[in-house]
This record gives C-alpha cells, sequence and structure tokens, in this order.
C-alpha cells in the first residue's frame, strides 16, 4: 500500500501547476483567492488542483470564517518539491547504446 501512496506522490508532482501550487504552499498557508492572484489561473482550476492534492494527502484545509486555507499535510514535502521541481533541470544523459545511438545504424 505504501507504494501506491508513493507513486500517486508522484504522480501529483508531475503536473506544472500542481507542484507550483505545492511549492507556494511550502512557503505560506493560503486560500484558493491568493493562489489565483499568485499564479494567474482561473479560480476553477486551481480548485479542481487543490481538490486532488487534498484527495491524495499532499494538502490539508481548514476553515476561517468564511474562508478556507490551505497548507501542505507534511512540512517534510518542502524537500520532495524541491528536488523534483529541479530533477528536469538537472537530467543530462545520453545513451549510447547500440538501440539508441542512430548514428551507427
Amino acid at each position: 500500500m505504501e507504494k501506491i501512496r508513493d507513486i500517486n506522490i508522484y504522480k501529483m508532482l508531475s503536473d506544472g501547476i500542481r507542484l507550483h501550487i505545492l511549492k507556494i504552499l511550502s512557503t505560506k498557508d493560503m486560500q484558493v483567492t491568493d493562489l489565483v492572484r499568485e499564479l494567474s489561473i482561473d479560480q476553477p482550476l486551481i480548485s479542481h488542483k487543490l481538490k486532488e492534492l487534498r484527495e491524495n494527502g499532499l494538502v490539508i484545509s481548514h476553515r476561517s470564517g468564511k474562508n478556507i486555507i490551505y497548507s501542505l499535510s507534511d512540512k517534510s514535502l518542502d524537500e520532495v518539491i524541491r528536488v523534483t521541481e529541479n530533477a528536469g533541470n538537472k537530467i543530462d544523459f545520453v545513451c549510447n547504446c547500440a538501440e539508441c545511438d542512430t548514428d551507427n545504424i
């Protein structure tokens, strides 16, 4: 069951908008209207992404008066978010095996 949870976490992190939301929530708790302003994305899309993150246990919410405040469910996610965000910039691998090296065909 733990493997399924890990897979779901990485699936959630594979979406740029969800990753950006998590990055912002790693710095401070916010409501949807704050995220709309910060990301310049339509409110329904942000609400949908937050629902996915909440259903997968990455984000929690609590009510403060009429507002719903969102935050990371676990502050240890900060490191995972940071590594995931930078992963695409660090991949510099070229395979030269016979199958991949089209110059030798």
